[in-house]
């Protein structure tokens, strides 16, 4: 196995396409099974990214956004721990046009402890505006709509 077990990461993406059901209502954003799992884990429901050690973590991210129609449309994306809303952690992204993919991408350093988790959240003003997943082509592989890397960054000081 390529696996570093004295290493704690993960990765994880989703494969389809993401519609909101309902206008500015937060939805949690689900993964399906990791690419790679070690020391953290994808729990149930299958938004929640679990850690087994206390810690920091970086949680990157990439999300690609996408208009089903050529109006503008707002695309919030924030981070939730245990449940919780971080403080300060939402970033909105306006949409327009059909064929204006647009990619959202950045990361959080967030403080765990061992058995809490992480939880990638977004919302939108149009049920228009998605998470866009494209199917492969003649020169490139499929693209995902989302992907979410953890990464163990430090122990925890007192």
């Amino acid at each position: 196995s390529k696996l570093q077990y004295n290493r704690v990461y993960g990765q994880w993406q989703y494969d389809s396409t993401v519609t909101p059901a309902a206008t500015n209502t937060a939805y949690p954003i689900n993964l399906d099974p990791a690419v790679f799992e070690n020391g953290v884990y994808l729990g149930s429901p299958a938004s929640r990214v679990y850690v087994t050690n206390s810690g920091i973590y970086n949680f990157q991210f990439s999300l690609q956004l996408a208009k089903s129609n050529a109006s503008v449309g707002n695309i919030w994306i924030w981070y939730r721990v245990n449940g919780v809303d971080a403080a300060y952690s939402a970033s909105r992204i306006a949409v327009q046009g059909t064929s204006a993919q647009t990619i959202a991408a950045w990361n959080f350093l967030v403080e765990l402890n061992s058995g809490d988790y992480f939880e990638l959240m977004w919302a939108s003003d149009s049920t228009n505006a998605i998470l866009k997943a494209a199917a492969t082509n003649t020169f490139s592989p499929a693209i995902p709509p989302v992907i979410l890397t953890a990464t163990f960054v430090s122990a925890l000081y007192s």
